[in-house]
């Protein structure tokens, strides 16, 4: 599903992104970013990449930093979400720092955040019968409830060779996080929320 609005440079960069970049790592890989996808995002400002459409600019940034984060351009996307003082900047440098990997200065921006509208749909029954497993799944999703510094804690514990047999599915729940966190965003910015967004 491409979160943004068709015939818009956003759509046009997403698609790129689905078919040059394959799935990202737990941990930023620092020689990973694709360069033109790089250098072509860093040229294009946020009316360009709705197509003027915007209604909603902080949120337009955060959907930015969102698309820089989908291509491992670490710098980029912790640079646009560190100067955004909304709950998206926040939980996209939530993201950035547990990619870094700096677990605890992850979780001091999932505290900043607080409770989000993605997390209902992480920790909805639609995830987890699309896992290709839920041991990690069953341990971060309490009663519906996504927490997301279990989630840091389960992708150190990974990294860290721990729970090496869990990566497919942590990354699979990393994947849909910034999908879906990636689709409200460019809503919002639109000034077109709808309805729930629902887990591909």
């Amino acid at each position: 599903m491409n979160p943004f609005p068709a015939s818009t440079k956003g759509a046009d960069v997403y698609v790129r992104i689905s078919r040059e970049v394959s799935g990202l790592g737990l941990v930023h890989a620092p020689s990973r970013p694709q360069v033109a996808l790089v250098n072509e995002l860093k040229a294009l400002g946020v009316e360009e990449l709705f197509g003027g459409q915007v209604v909603d600019r902080e949120r337009a940034m955060a959907a930015r930093a969102g698309l820089f984060l989908a291509i491992d351009a670490w710098d980029e996307a912790h640079a646009v979400a560190q100067d955004l003082d909304i709950p998206e900047g926040s939980y996209w440098h939530g993201v950035v720092h547990r990619r870094e990997p700096d677990a605890s200065n992850a979780k001091y921006w999932f505290r900043r955040l607080g409770h989000h509208p993605v997390f209902d749909q992480l920790g909805s029954p639609q995830t987890h019968q699309a896992l290709p497993s839920v041991a990690a799944f069953d341990d971060i999703v309490t009663a519906g409830y996504w927490d997301p510094f279990r989630f840091v804690d389960w992708c150190t514990r990974c990294e860290e060779g721990k729970r090496p047999e869990l990566r497919s599915e942590l990354q699979e729940l990393q994947q849909r996080e910034m999908l879906l966190l990636l689709t409200y965003c460019v809503r919002q910015a639109l000034g077109k929320p709808g309805q729930a967004i629902h887990n591909q």
